[in-house]
């Protein structure tokens, strides 16, 4: 019996390991959750609160999709803006969950936009222990702005009228709805992902 040799063994195995790599890869990528949304809009925060949650266990931290929060300050041009900015300035220093928790609370306990007024949105910073000088120059300077207002056009492009807006897939859900409404779009289109 003659030896296969050596020198085509090799690239046969390695084309091998390759494709297996490849559909074991293809198989975890993350599907890709968008979510516009304002700190002045109600519906807003039952998503943020009730719907997202439960989201990110199921399918965040078990990779199956990742979640893209883009920040619109459409509410109102004045607080709204603010708010988002101070959103983004937080997540300079690591905290935007923790800060978009607070927003999110204070908004609703108080129900009016004076919550977002520069000299509130920096208390709340200073209660998440950000470094104050630093989130008040960035709020300031009007850094963020710009990516707010680059989330207000992608809004535009996607077709989103109405706060909140979930994009996965082909699917847009606008507006709050109930927790199942997401995750059967979500589950549809990890149906086709899925080789």
């Amino acid at each position: 019996m003659k030896r296969v040799p050596f020198r085509v063994i090799v690239p046969i195995f390695l084309v091998a390991l390759l494709l297996i790599l490849l559909a074991v890869i293809g198989r975890t990528t993350p599907i890709k959750i968008i979510i516009y949304t304002d700190f002045e809009c109600g519906a807003c925060e039952k998503l943020h609160s009730e719907v997202e949650p439960e989201l990110r266990q199921r399918y965040v931290a078990t990779g199956k999709a990742q979640i893209e929060i883009r920040l619109l300050g459409a509410m109102d041009p004045d607080s709204s803006m603010r708010a988002a900015q101070a959103a983004l300035c937080a997540g300079d220093q690591g905290k935007f969950s923790e800060y978009t928790d607070a927003l999110f609370n204070a908004y609703g306990e108080e129900e009016n936009t004076a919550v977002f007024s520069v000299e509130a949105l920096t208390t709340l910073a200073a209660a998440l222990d950000l470094d104050e000088a630093a989130f008040v120059s960035c709020l300031n300077s009007g850094a963020k702005e710009i990516e707010v207002e680059e989330n207000m056009s992608m809004a535009q492009a996607d077709g989103v009228g109405t706060l909140p807006a979930f994009l996965i897939g082909d699917f847009k859900i606008v507006g709050y709805k109930p927790l199942d409404t997401y995750i059967q779009a979500i589950e549809e289109v990890l149906a086709v992902q899925t080789p």
